[in-house]
């Protein structure tokens, strides 16, 4: 929540983009109700789903140049032009080049939220203060 609250301050609009594959952990629309619950009443942020097949959208087994260029693709047929790109990590320098707009990468995230996503899935108890509201009540339903 870092990077969005991070982007806020330097846009009129953020699209908040939700990539889920099939083969997700965590259903993409659960993901969607979390950011649209967590930012219901900021007419600035507009989250968007896009779901797709894990064999047309590689991820980690692919370099991040091809996975950002291939990604890059998707998005120019998903999403209207895009300005300007915010990441946290090296690929956000890929997709700015190559969806033809400005990158900017926001290195806070990890000094503020330590921990990979996969560990907070894997003992959510442990990491509960770290989350945002929406998040908390469902690993405490799920939990």
């Amino acid at each position: 929540m870092a990077l969005i609250g991070y982007a806020l301050h330097h846009c009129d609009e953020l699209v908040v983009v939700i990539g889920a594959s099939d083969d997700e952990p965590i259903d993409g629309n659960i993901r969607l109700d979390w950011l649209e619950k967590t930012y219901a009443g900021n007419d600035k942020v507009k989250p968007v789903l896009l779901s797709y097949d894990e064999a047309m959208l590689p991820g980690a087994g692919d370099s991040i140049e091809n996975m950002s260029r291939l990604w890059a693709s998707y998005l120019k047929k998903k999403l209207p032009p895009i300005n300007v790109i915010f990441a946290s990590e090296a690929y956000g320098a890929y997709m700015g080049r190559f969806l033809d707009c400005e990158s900017v990468i926001y290195e806070e995230p990890c000094k503020i939220v330590p921990v990979p996503a996969a560990n907070i899935r894997e003992e959510p108890d442990l990491y509960l203060h770290l989350l945002p509201d929406a998040v908390k009540d469902y690993y405490k339903k799920s939990g």
